[in-house]
């Protein structure tokens, strides 16, 4: 039917131009060069014009639809081939899901034959090469996948890679990269904040933390501001170390104002006063600690200041108060019994003791204070049978502690738990 039409309209155009050539019957001169020129009807002049605009009109349409369909092919075909990435990609990371790490693998580098900058696949080959410890290819695979397309988890990746790579300046500068982009990145500033403090850098570390404390939620800051009591703690004892005594006394300041209860801190102030020669302050700082908080390690302090002052009953009557403001305390206890034995007091020392054995048979340090005791009395086959379990149990002269926060053993109180880094967190 359109082949019809068309030739219907063709033979009438036909018509209507022989028509039209009977009644226009002039000619027209056209010149293309000075010495070209040609007499035509005006009728086909007419016609040839028509004409040609048609044609030209005609291969512009041309043109126009195979430019539509070349970029229609264009997008099918890279659509396929997007479809085929994005179906090795799947399957990789089923097989990843699935603890498959061979067939992961083998699908992540069939994917990289194929588009060989294909971030997400760099960065899945990363994830399974640190699986198996392998930091370098880990490091190379997501350093790839940076190449591909810099987003916040590459340069995450990568600034861990480092680290375990044992490079912690490019792990650190990476952090900073992630921090441009970023500025309340809280991991990337968690991040700095520890590497600096493991490489020694408290004042870059205290700056990461200030930050920290300034974008914590409420729920979070109470940790945030430990951790800057910490850092400011870190400072204030190696100013301390350099004998720069009252910028020291200062970092502690900031420590305690940032956690009133922070026991290094309480400590390491009247440590300072005792240096600076300021005694009175140094028995003042830790009285005030203690009355909050009974702890051992400021009573030993206090303890050590009475004894060079001759002041044994302020001794006694530090421990009893102690002891009678935390009964359960059993570090407390054995303290009050260890100074009523090296002031001679054998019978309230004996007494004390044997009330601590009810609760803890098996503390080393208490079997060997009852011998030492039965010993001075006279009462030889007591005093070896106490000493004899003293030597089966082998533990430290002190009372021992834990860390509250990772459950780490200490012989002794310490101001920062060795196993996690905490401060703070050494209790009876």
């Amino acid at each position: 039917m359109p082949v019809r039409l068309g030739l219907l309209l063709a033979l009438l155009f036909g018509v209507l131009v022989a028509y039209l050539t009977s009644l226009n019957t002039g000619r027209v001169r056209l010149s293309l060069f000075p010495d070209w020129q040609y007499d035509l009807p005006l009728m086909a002049l007419v016609v040839g014009a028509f004409l040609a605009g048609a044609c030209l009109a005609l291969l512009l349409t041309v043109l126009r639809d195979l430019g539509h369909s070349f970029r229609e092919y264009t997008v099918a075909r890279r659509a396929r081939r997007e479809e085929g990435l994005a179906e090795l990609y799947h399957r990789g990371v089923d097989a990843q899901l699935a603890g498959k790490a061979d067939a992961a693998a083998l699908a992540y580098q069939e994917l990289l034959a194929r588009e060989p900058r294909h971030a997400l696949a760099h960065l899945r080959l990363g994830e399974l090469a640190r699986a198996r410890s392998d930091h370098q290819a880990a490091l190379d695979h997501h350093l790839q996948a940076l190449r591909g397309e810099e987003r916040a988890d590459t340069l995450l990746a990568v600034a861990l890679d480092y680290q375990r790579a044992g490079r912690p300046d490019e792990a650190r500068a990476t952090y900073r990269r992630i921090l441009e982009r970023d500025r309340t990145h809280l991991t990337a500033l968690r991040a700095i904040r520890d590497l600096t403090l493991q490489q020694g850098r408290c004042s870059e570390a205290l700056g990461a933390q200030q930050r920290l404390v300034d974008l914590a939620t409420e729920a979070e800051r109470p940790a945030e501001l430990d951790w800057l009591a910490g850092i400011h703690y870190e400072i204030g004892k190696g100013l301390l170390a350099e004998g720069t005594t009252q910028d020291a006394l200062g970092h502690f300041r900031e420590s305690l104002r940032a956690n009133g209860g922070f026991l290094p801190a309480h400590v390491a102030t009247g440590d300072a006063y005792l240096r600076a020669g300021d005694a009175r302050e140094a028995i003042r700082t830790w009285e005030r600690a203690s009355e909050v908080t009974p702890a051992l390690v400021l009573l030993r302090r206090l303890e050590e200041v009475y004894r060079a002052e001759g002041r044994p009953s302020r001794m006694i009557a530090l421990y009893q108060d102690a002891v009678a403001r935390a009964p359960q305390d059993l570090g407390l206890a054995f303290a009050l019994g260890r100074v009523y034995f090296e002031l001679e007091m054998l019978d309230e020392a004996a007494d004390q003791f044997q009330k601590v054995e009810v609760r803890t048979p098996d503390f080393a340090p208490l079997h060997a204070y009852l011998g030492a005791i039965f010993e001075r009395r006279g009462q030889a086959a007591d005093a070896f049978q106490e000493y004899r379990r003293a030597l089966t149990l082998t533990q430290s002269f002190e009372w021992p502690h834990r860390c509250s926060a990772c459950g780490q053993a200490h012989a002794h109180w310490q101001d920062r738990c060795p196993g996690c880094g905490r401060w703070n967190t050494s209790k009876p």
